[in-house]
């Protein structure tokens, strides 16, 4: 551009000391250069412009592939969203996570022993971080902080796709039974806090070390596997688990002072073959642990089932669950040792917010029952009794992945083995739950 102003400029020297029938040429050959010049000076500006557009969208791509949005129409099974989002991230680094945090007022028409009135508690915040080494082997782990001062590591394994109907998984992982223990992400149910029956009977979040294949077709998804077994053996005391949490306190998870002496068989299917329905069943069985009792040498065997059901069309959703548990020669633990258990819930809820025209939002009401008994029967002979729940309230989703939850629950508890023994618990619960 520089030689071209240059020529210009001697051009029109030149043209003082020509001839004038020679001026007319040189005038001719001033204004082509002009033009040149011009159609190069507009060539220089769109290269600017496609310059700082091409730089635009690479600030773009690096933000996407750094940053990754939850998509739950990607999740992978057996997973919540967040949880499944190193499986598609552009990046091979992933962070996700959620947190819960409620409170909750009692008001006891018969005392049920409560030491506090109204409580409140910063949950859990789980951080999840996953790493692709390549499209058919990736490394993802949970880590929960709970009620701030607990740590622990809720899931650290390594999957190898091998194909869509065949992935191993090998590590510490969710064990398949149950509805909440795979999707325990706040977004996913709708009260404050996870059914009772999935705490106790389903010892959500219960996760153990294993090895598990997975896959799915059209229609069905299975998974099977070998994990770390139930322990009836409390892991600090090394005495028998015989109160209301036998079962949950029966976790070996990654308690490095337990003992991980037997391992458990797994095996779950869903059918997903109707729009909107899933019904499904999970089986688990383990040696349960060495007998305590002086002169028993019988080792229990535990076996749990569950089968459970989801509907969902537009706003209307219902969830559905029953279990049952048994542990063969209980009597070989503590004369007082439950041996059965049983115990389902009803979860209905919809979205009001449709009726009224309101977009960008959920507002679901819903209603949940619950039904079990943590021993119907002890070694003893005798009974814990029902427990009988019903639980009103809303949810109201300011966005996809934020949650803000209202309830009130009327529990009744009912010793078995004194009629007229009763404890009706009613509670009041706020909750705020979110995923990233």
């Amino acid at each position: 551009m520089k030689n071209l102003l240059l020529s210009a400029v001697a051009a029109m020297a030149i043209t003082t000391s020509l001839a004038a029938d020679e001026v007319s040429e040189f005038k001719a050959q001033m204004k082509m250069l002009m033009e040149r010049l011009e159609t190069l000076e507009n060539s220089n500006k769109k290269q600017a412009e496609q310059t700082k557009v091409l730089t635009d969208e690479l600030i773009n791509v690096q933000n996407q592939t750094t940053f990754t949005v939850i998509d739950s129409s990607k999740d992978v099974q057996g997973l919540s969203p967040a949880a499944s989002k190193v499986y598609y991230s552009k990046n091979p680094l992933s962070i996700g996570g959620y947190g819960e945090l409620y409170y909750s007022k009692y008001n006891d028409s018969v005392g049920s022993g409560n030491t506090k009135d109204a409580y409140g508690d910063t949950y859990r915040f789980i951080p999840y971080i996953g790493y692709k080494f390549s499209d058919t082997i990736i490394l993802n782990s949970e880590i929960e902080f709970e009620h701030g001062n607990e740590v622990a590591i809720e899931q650290l394994y390594v999957d190898f796709i091998l194909d869509p109907l065949a992935t191993i998984r090998v590590g510490h992982q969710l064990v398949p039974m149950g509805y909440v223990n795979l999707y325990h992400e706040p977004t996913l149910f709708n009260t404050v806090q996870r059914p009772d029956v999935e705490k106790q009977l389903i010892p959500s979040t219960w996760h153990e070390l294993g090895l598990s294949v997975y896959g799915k077709t059209d229609s069905l998804e299975y998974q099977v596997g070998a994990f770390t077994a139930l322990d009836m053996n409390h892991p600090t005391t090394g005495t028998p688990v015989s109160d209301k949490d036998w079962i949950r306190k029966a976790r070996v998870g990654n308690e490095s002072d337990k003992g991980m002496d037997n391992m458990a068989i797994v095996a779950r299917l869903d059918y997903n073959g109707i729009n909107g329905l899933q019904v499904g069943a999970s089986a688990y069985t383990g040696k349960a642990g060495n007998a305590k009792v002086a002169g028993q040498s019988e080792e229990g065997q535990m076996t749990m089932v569950d089968i459970h059901a989801t509907y969902q069309n537009e706003g209307f959703k219902a969830r559905a669950l029953y279990t049952q548990s048994h542990l063969s020669n209980a009597d070989s633990y503590k004369t007082d040792m439950p041996e059965s258990a049983r115990g389902g819930y009803l979860n209905l809820e919809y979205n009001i917010l449709p009726l009224f025209t309101v977009s960008g939002a959920r507002l679901p009401l819903f209603f949940q029952y619950e039904n079990y008994n943590l021993a119907t029967k002890m070694a003893n002979g005798a009974s814990f009794g029902r427990t009988t729940s019903y639980t009103y309230g809303l949810n109201y989703f300011p966005h996809d992945q934020v949650v803000l939850k209202a309830e009130y629950m009327l529990r009744h508890n009912e010793n078995s083995a004194d009629t007229t023994k009763y404890i009706n618990e009613g509670i009041y619960s706020l909750g705020l739950g979110f995923i990233f």
